[in-house]
């Protein structure tokens, strides 16, 4: 089945397997709302999943294979052994045992296109349990933090920093955003990214898979805002600098401040997806019932079982309550409804 010649026939059909799978742009829901398996849903992942493949081929073709279509379980077993004789952690060999079954998933759905049996070789269980990643973290920053890092940031890297507080960003979102994304509503200011390609405030190239969000301002935030989109045209992006520099200019920052637990642009929306949160279990009035649930679904999902387990009758309108405010803060965030997975990253 190779159709390259033999020093490039496997990166080839890691492409070619690979790019079967690429959903890019279309969500998890509607495919599987159409009987479709999942795949790859963004360059991000594609790249990684290219990367983690082409290091396999590499390390297939020292041991004379010249096809996928040949490959056996003993193949993907020795591989993971070897990535773990050479000290990766449980968390990159998830990622490449992940990244591995999107490859048989994409060579599948080759073989099915050319009426060939499908290739059996991924064992039916991983051979590294998911229960063994580094468990989520809290990576928000405090206040006093925060302002530390602003402290070591050029005036320019400051914008990108406080987009990312005020409205969840994720750094690249922030490196892209246009005085277009922000809009008034009500007397109040949202990020907004629209379907729409040829918009100004368009998501495309700038969220993740492209996808269309709106995510409100945090209210301390406001007039910072309004100042940095004064007297600017619509078209004109927000911060001059770009997403590359702009990592480079946090790191520099954090170890200029000293701060040895930094973790990352990231921490920034997870800041953002907390704060708000909180803020929308005051609103209603359940500030602490609602720390005490979440405590209590995430213990579940840890345990395997359904997230309500030992919810009573009268803890039901306390636990759809705080559904309602993690679905909403994960819209605000981009993500989709009922991820108690994010939820325990984000909001934990």
């Amino acid at each position: 089945m190779a159709k390259r010649g033999k020093g490039n026939a496997l990166k080839y059909q890691v492409t070619v397997a690979l790019k079967k799978i690429d959903y890019h742009g279309v969500s998890k829901k509607y495919l599987r709302d159409h009987g479709k398996k999942t795949g790859i849903h963004s360059t991000t992942q594609m790249k990684h999943a290219l990367s983690d493949c082409q290091n396999f081929v590499k390390w297939l073709k020292d041991r004379d294979i010249r096809d996928l279509y040949q490959l056996k379980r003993v193949h993907y077993r020795d591989y993971i052994s070897y990535l773990k004789e050479k000290g990766l952690s449980n968390g990159h060999l998830i990622n490449v045992e992940t990244n591995l079954r999107l490859l048989a998933k994409g060579m599948a759905k080759v073989s099915a296109e050319k009426r060939m049996r499908e290739r059996d070789w991924i064992p039916k269980q991983r051979l590294i349990s998911t229960d063994s990643r580094e468990k989520p973290r809290d990576r928000s920053y405090t206040s006093q933090k925060v302002q530390l890092l602003r402290n070591h940031l050029s005036d320019i890297a400051r914008i990108a920093m406080d987009l990312q507080l005020a409205f969840g960003l994720r750094l690249r979102e922030a490196a892209f955003t246009s005085v277009a994304h922000i809009e008034e509503r009500n007397n109040m200011l949202f990020w907004v990214a629209v379907k729409d390609k040829e918009s100004l405030n368009t998501a495309h190239g700038v969220t993740k898979a492209g996808r269309p969000r709106v995510a409100p301002c945090r209210p301390e935030y406001e007039s910072r805002i309004r100042q940095l989109i004064q007297h600017k045209s619509k078209s004109d992006y927000m911060c001059p600098i770009k997403y590359n520099s702009l990592k480079s200019a946090y790191l520099r920052a954090a170890k200029k401040a000293g701060i040895n637990d930094y973790t990352g642009s990231h921490g920034f929306r997870h800041t953002y997806a907390r704060d708000s949160l909180m803020d929308l279990f005051k609103s209603k009035g359940i500030e602490y019932e609602g720390k005490w649930m979440i405590h209590q679904m995430l213990d579940n999902h840890s345990k395997g079982m359904r997230k309500d387990y030992g919810v009573s009758q009268n803890e039901r309108e306390l636990y759809k309550t705080v559904n309602e405010c993690i679905d909403t803060v994960h819209a605000w965030l981009g993500h989709g409804r009922g991820r108690i997975d994010l939820c325990e990253v984000y909001m934990k």
